[in-house]
């Protein structure tokens, strides 16, 4: 910890209801707010708390704004965009909001340290901020304080460039989150869309209407901004050649009025196929409509262009997805009969996973609010069976509403007992129309008896390998003690052909020898 860190007068302080989170560390700042590193003491995990700066207390505008940023990230739900777990104001009057802390770096960083960026990498990048985007540009419905007006939100970032763009890296891949939506622009059919008069965004990779905070700007401000992110990732410099001037006129007298160079012409660019350029140069047309219609249209053309057939939506569930089915498909149950082709099992365990976890979150919702679908992903990783899934969850669940909470459950999904000596199923569920609809069945899991693992390593298997490939660990764990290894040792053998990385595989092993 610098200095600087240990001077700051909220590291150490615990804020939130009942003094939920604390405050261990500064992780850095922006325009509006200062970002900690801060300990959510109800589930033990490590988040992002963003506070408005003290000196902006008192600015009725930007506060509103900050409480904005809240409403509108907590409202995009999905991967590709920073989630928002909880929101509150401590005793002094400073408003904050808590993030899922990420561990990474910003494309930023990536592109400070190597310059520019391979085809194949840019695109993976760029797919998933469109991903992330394309929910935004979309529109959201937003809610407050319980109620939901039922109103579409559109919203344009505006704000764009490689320091919001951040990396997550894991054994399992690459995972990208947008971040800082705290000027981003919204629309909707019941408030028109204001023009302030102000620029507002940063000038090296704004539109040209933005930059004339123009009206009718919309989502294609968005996607100039994108192109002069991906003009930078894959030629290692901007289109005007206006990196070494110092303050905005270059980028302003640019942006408004002089073409951009063509992207082949870059040095050590040749090699870019004119498909990859024409993409790249239609993102950046002076007028929006010569631009693409959309990120998903940017996105589509892209792949095309590139023969990088990428869905970044999917890229990282997938990949998770085949680490978990694989011990189900090795280790078939002896209290279920075995399908005639794997196929069948996987779309099984991916039907009933499905099918709980889309029943659980609205319910969870209702008792503990906005941080139910994190809770939720977390807690299912976790659990063994159905029934030690409710039975983790209802420990989160205020005493007085357990019973309710119970009650509720099992009116959406019957009652969960996977217990193979009594032989039972899950019940079958009510339809809207009162007809009984049986949900999809999951084989059972036979866990270990060998007393030589005992629940102490088990922990220690669960923590090691949470730690190497994330939040599947929990489930990849259960499936391989299905198969009853012999000795610790090959239960950490069995655990180590489960991590794709082989660096990552030998220092599992390592740890656990």
């Amino acid at each position: 910890m610098t200095a600087s860190q240990q001077s700051n007068p909220w590291i150490g302080r615990t804020v939130g209801d009942r003094n939920r989170y604390r405050i261990t560390s500064r992780l850095g700042g922006g325009g509006m707010g200062d970002v900690f590193l801060a300990v959510d003491t109800l589930l033990g995990q490590q988040v992002a708390l963003k506070l408005l700066k003290e000196k902006l207390l008192e600015e009725g505008d930007l506060r509103q704004r900050f409480e904005r940023e809240v409403l509108l990230c907590a409202a995009i739900q999905s991967e590709n965009v920073v989630q928002v777990k909880d929101y509150g104001v401590i005793d002094e009057g400073y408003p904050f909001y808590v993030m899922e802390y990420l561990r990474g770096q910003t494309l930023g960083q990536l592109l400070q340290k190597e310059g520019r960026l391979s085809v194949e990498r840019s695109v993976g990048i760029i797919s998933q901020v469109c991903d992330g985007l394309q929910r935004a540009h979309k529109g959201v419905v937003m809610s407050h304080d319980g109620a939901t007006s039922g109103e579409l939100i559109q919203i344009v970032h505006r704000d764009l460039k490689p320091e919001n763009i951040f990396l997550v890296h894991s054994s399992l891949g690459e995972l990208v989150k947008v971040l800082d939506f705290g000027i981003a622009k919204v629309f909707s059919n019941e408030t028109p869309s204001t023009n302030t008069g102000l620029f507002m965004g940063t000038f090296q990779y704004a539109a040209p209407e933005q930059i004339e905070a123009r009206r009718d700007l919309d989502l294609r401000a968005d996607i100039y901004s994108i192109g002069m992110i991906l003009y930078e990732m894959l030629s290692g410099s901007d289109p005007f050649g206006c990196s070494a001037e110092a303050g905005g006129t270059c980028w302003l007298r640019s942006h408004v009025y002089e073409p951009p160079r063509s992207l082949r012409s870059q040095p050590n660019c040749e090699h870019l196929s004119i498909k990859l350029e024409a993409v790249v140069m239609q993102c950046l047309r002076k007028v929006p409509s010569g631009r693409f219609a959309s990120v998903s249209a940017l996105n589509q053309a892209l792949q095309t262009a590139t023969g990088v057939k990428v869905d970044a939506r999917t890229m990282m569930r997938s990949q998770a997805e085949t680490i978990i089915m694989k011990p189900i498909l090795d280790a078939p149950s002896p209290h279920v009969t075995t399908p005639s082709t794997p196929s069948v099992r996987a779309s099984q365990f991916t039907s009933y996973f499905s099918y709980m976890l889309a029943k659980l979150e609205p319910i969870l919702l209702n008792y503990i609010g906005p941080i139910a679908p994190i809770l939720l992903k977390q807690t299912s990783s976790q659990a063994s069976s159905p029934s030690d899934l409710i039975k983790r969850l209802l420990q989160h669940i205020p005493p007085n509403k357990q019973s309710e909470f119970k009650a509720t459950v099992r009116a959406a999904i019957g009652t969960v007992d996977t217990n193979p000596s009594k032989g039972k199923k899950v019940d079958a569920t009510t339809s809207g129309k009162g007809q009984k609809t049986a949900p999809p069945s999951l084989p059972p899991v036979v866990l270990s008896t060998n007393h030589q693992i005992n629940q102490s390593f088990i922990d220690r298997c669960e923590k090691e390998l949470a730690d190497t490939i994330g939040p599947m660990a929990g489930l990849i764990l259960q499936k391989t003690l299905a198969q009853k290894p012999s000795s610790q040792a090959e239960l950490v053998e069995m655990l180590a052909e489960q991590i794709p990385n082989p660096t990552y595989a030998a220092k599992f092993r390592q740890r656990l020898g």
